[in-house]
């Protein structure tokens, strides 16, 4: 029997003003009926151009060559009319980022009956099914990815982001197509809610018999969800093979850099040693013997906000949290639990309900001047650097905005320059006059913490800061916190859902469930003895490398 999928020499060159592109070259992969294939890679590797072109989903300016055979019938020679029946019907794609990907002003039960709709081969039942047969379907595809039928009269801003996710997969799902191309589906999800997606995915592979061609930058995902794995390097397949063999003894320096990129808690050669280029000097002996007082404290916060039934919830119920001079804590868990309301209320953007915020001992202000002080010395570093950027504004003019608004003294290029060079951003002139746009995602980052350290805080709070970058420059970025922990005595609040993040870089891990800090203490302690079981629920979660197995205690 043929397989699903099958690419023989798949080469696919975008045309430019500057001159044709090529993306990808050489790809050879198989994929067969109830077998699962990961495709690793950073941005740019060729691995969304090789899983787009399976349906001929690429842009007009992309020549492919060599063979794409779904089910022994080549996509390249179909005609329209026979592409357009196999999109859903013999393979659909689980696209990155639901709320993009979803229609923002049609319920999502429309949606997931679209494809039915549009898609469904002529001549079957499902070409002319009448709409009560049509919800009775969409109702049944929403049981089968553990939603209710309820959800289907929702709007995509109503639910959660695993749910949107479950949605996406629903749709896929709609037309029983034999492949489904999955391009980054856990991307900006919590553990919790990942390792939900996964299983989901991994028991319809077992239930179905379905081929799952999976996508992303994260190897250990890939490793703990798929019994083998491509990882991509410069448009070529850089190695492949079972996921336990390239995970735990990988041969390319890529996959190498990877697997390093994402720690497994509990692996003491990755305690204070993001993966770089240039590795950091260890952590130096007694460090944490002395207890210094907090720069920056919550005494009995609670945020509440009303619902749309005139109740409240408790956001924030009750957070108690000192962060310190020379060191690191790392707020985790899950999203909705709190930690982006609490880090607000840290900011002063957000005004607590009840309890304080205490600077160096004193109550934050509320107003005036001296909250506008307060702000120069707590600063913010966001999750999209993309976002966070003025597009129109080169690098100098997004540095020494912060220094304008705050009227600082001094020389103002020197202080960008300075900022700049603290951000390893080297030499610095070489970068003043570009704009966000003709920079990598990671040069951005580091242009967001450049105009941060420009203003000479004394706590960083960093919301996500690595959660849309890619591996190997996901390292450079935690790097760079921790030289700035230790050279100059920043505090930085990290809010992560990545374990691994924290056992990476921080001293200390206060853990969040329901607005409330339910475990906190130094990071060997929390994330190798836990105590609260929602603790628990969040390590069994995590991804367990090199296994095949996603992990299932406490989803």
């Amino acid at each position: 029997m043929a397989a699903l999928l099958e690419l023989h020499d798949l080469g696919v060159t975008y045309r430019t003003a500057a001159g044709p592109v090529p993306a990808v070259r050489g790809v050879d992969l198989t994929l067969g009926a109830g077998d699962t294939l990961g495709v690793a890679g950073e941005s740019g590797s060729g691995k969304s151009t090789v899983a787009l072109s399976v349906l001929r989903l690429l842009p007009r300016s992309a020549t492919v060559t060599g063979r794409i055979l779904l089910e022994g019938e080549d996509v390249r020679t179909m005609r329209w009319g026979r592409l357009r029946a196999v999109r859903w019907s013999s393979a659909a794609v689980v696209f990155q980022g639901a709320m993009h990907a979803l229609n923002p002003v049609r319920r999502v039960g429309e949606q997931i009956a679209e494809p039915l709709r549009l898609h469904a081969p002529p001549g079957t039942a499902r070409a002319a099914m009448p709409d009560s047969r049509l919800r009775a379907r969409v109702a049944d595809l929403l049981a089968a990815v553990g939603l209710p039928e309820t959800r289907a009269r929702a709007y995509p801003h109503e639910l959660s982001g695993g749910q949107r996710q479950r949605v996406m997969i629903a749709m896929a799902l709609a037309c029983e197509p034999r492949l489904i191309l999955a391009d980054e589906p856990t991307t900006a999800l919590d553990v919790l809610v990942q390792a939900q997606v996964l299983n989901l995915l991994r028991g319809l592979v077992a239930e179905r018999g379905i081929g799952l061609m999976l996508i992303s930058h994260d190897l250990s995902v890939l490793a703990a969800t798929c019994a083998r794995v491509a990882v991509m390097y410069r448009g070529e397949v850089a190695e492949h093979g079972p996921a336990a063999d390239v995970m735990r003894r990988p041969r390319h320096p890529h996959t190498r850099a990877l697997a390093a990129a994402f720690p497994t808690v509990g692996d003491p050669e990755s305690r204070y040693a993001p993966a770089t280029a240039t590795a950091l000097p260890p952590e130096p002996p007694g460090r944490g013997t002395r207890e210094e007082p907090a720069v920056l404290a919550a005494r009995g916060l609670r945020v509440r906000f009303r619902d749309r039934a005139g109740g409240e919830v408790a956001a924030v119920d009750g957070v108690d949290l000192d962060l310190r001079r020379d060191e690191i804590v790392a707020l985790v868990g899950q999203s909705g639990s709190g930690k982006t309301t609490l880090a607000r209320t840290l900011l002063a953007l957000q005004r607590p309900s009840a309890g304080s915020v205490l600077f160096r001992g004193d109550p934050v202000p509320r107003s005036g001047t001296a909250l506008r002080a307060y702000r120069r010395q707590v600063q913010l570093v966001l999750q999209d650097p993309a976002a966070a950027l003025n597009p129109r504004h080169t690098v100098y003019e997004a540095v020494a905005e912060g220094p304008r608004i705050h009227r600082l003294p001094g020389d103002e290029r020197s202080r960008v320059v300075a900022a700049l060079e603290a951000a390893e951003l080297r030499p610095a002139a070489e970068f003043l006059s570009r704009l966000p746009h003709e920079l990598s995602g990671g040069q951005r980052q580091r242009v967001v913490i450049a105009g941060a350290l420009a203003l000479e805080p004394s706590v960083l709070v960093a919301d996500e800061p690595v959660a849309s970058l890619d591996a190997s420059v996901r390292g450079e970025i935690l790097a760079l916190l921790l030289r700035l922990r230790r050279e100059i005595g920043l505090a930085a609040l990290v809010i992560t859902h990545d374990l691994g993040l924290a056992w990476n870089i921080a001293d200390r891990v206060a853990v969040m469930y329901r607005g409330r800090l339910v475990e906190e203490g130094a990071v060997e302690k929390v994330l190798l003895d836990p105590q609260h079981e929602y603790t628990r629920e969040l390590l069994a979660a995590a991804a367990v490398p090199g296994t095949g197995e996603p992990a299932e205690r406490g989803v």
